[in-house]
């Protein structure tokens, strides 16, 4: 019989409530058996609302109390580092939401601990794990397109306080340790370095576009925000070296808008995942090949040989991804190295925004 495999979320956000509780349910072989947030009303609401036995108000309390074998962290971004610390260094397998920190050395430093310990750490964003990314990787690495000249990732929308329905207060969205990079210009870098692999160089312009903002839903609703303190607007570069650029455009700044997700273009054609970046798939595949040997130019539809088909694809896979590696004892496809070189990018872009100039960047996966 397999083991049934206990699992502890921290961080009782709207993630957690819309997305990886009630997806849980679909994944095998796992029990969530306590919930966690530093608001304990909220832990405690929600382990009523989901049935869940146990709930606790903060992480010293819920790895002293509990036992567990994963730990699953959905809470704030700057809360990421210290929550994942503890739970490393008591022998928890671990998977954090993004950025599982704010540096390299802090990103570096969960690796270590992991290590160390014993366990498997796997990382958000989800992106190399979805189907469609997994997909176009086989194509890029199979040279149907040839060699990859040219990168365009999509990903922005109009603010956590303008379209979401939040029962928190969305302020530390623009705050010191979160902002539009974080939030959003981590899901259009990942998914770049994720098809085309990790980047050499990067250099970027960054702009403060609305200084102040309105919640328009939720709990705060018509609530001013303070906006001011870090660029809502990015236009991100990246070279890969051997003629190979890219362009990753991020922000809290776009209401509406009609640009696939990403596209990469090379000397034989063109890939497409259409449709808003979103948790989960895109809207499907598009494929321009131009090929002479088979006297073939336009979009088609591809089909992928080497992957079966398969049912919708969830956010909550991450959690079989990690306990994949933890019985076969591999890594996880989400892989925290990724994560890393992800945050090695978002580190330089403000001092390559500030100098106005290309820089180096000091990672690899």
């Amino acid at each position: 019989m397999k083991k049934t495999w206990k699992v502890a979320l921290i961080g009782c956000g709207s993630i957690a409530e819309g997305i990886y509780i009630p997806q849980m349910k679909n994944i095998p072989n796992t029990e969530l058996v306590a919930v966690c947030d530093i608001i304990p009303e909220r832990a405690e609401e929600y382990a009523e609302r989901f049935h869940v036995p146990a709930w606790y108000g903060n992480i010293d309390e819920l790895l002293e109390n509990c036992e567990f074998d994963i730990l699953m962290d959905t809470a704030s971004i700057p809360a990421h580092r210290e929550i994942n610390m503890k739970a490393l260094k008591a022998g928890k397998h671990l998977y954090s939401q993004k950025p599982v920190g704010l540096t390299v050395e802090q990103v570096t430093e969960q690796i270590e601990a992991a290590s160390s310990a014993g366990v498997k750490f796997a990382a958000s964003p989800i992106h190399p794990l979805r189907p469609d990314i997994m997909f176009i990787r086989d194509m890029i690495e199979g040279g149907t397109i040839g060699k990859i000249n040219m990168v365009r990732a999509h990903t922005a929308h109009g603010g956590p306080e303008h379209f979401q329905y939040r029962m928190a207060d969305p302020s530390w969205f623009f705050e010191p340790g979160a902002g539009a990079l974080y939030d959003m210009g981590v899901h259009g870098l990942t998914m770049a370095v994720a098809a085309v692999g990790p980047a050499k160089e990067v250099s970027c312009t960054a702009v403060i576009s609305q200084p102040e903002r309105t919640v328009r839903t939720g709990a705060f609703d018509g609530k001013k925000i303070k906006a001011d303190y870090l660029p809502d607007n990015y236009i991100i570069t990246l070279n890969w070296g051997d003629g190979c650029i890219g362009v990753v455009d991020a922000g809290f700044c776009e209401i509406a808008s009609t640009t696939n997700m990403l596209e990469i273009y090379g000397t034989k054609g063109t890939l497409t995942i259409l449709g808003q970046v979103k948790i989960g798939e895109g809207d499907g595949i598009r494929m321009f090949l131009d090929s002479p040997e088979l006297k073939v130019r336009g979009w088609i539809d591809p089909l992928s040989q080497d992957r079966p088909p398969r049912s919708k694809f969830e956010q909550c896979e991450c959690l079989s991804d990690l306990i994949n590696a933890i019985e076969q004892d591999t890594v996880p496809v989400l892989d925290p190295k990724i994560a890393r070189h992800v945050v090695d990018i978002m580190c330089t872009v403000p001092k390559a925004a500030e100098e106005k100039r290309t820089l180096p960047l000091s990672t690899t996966f």
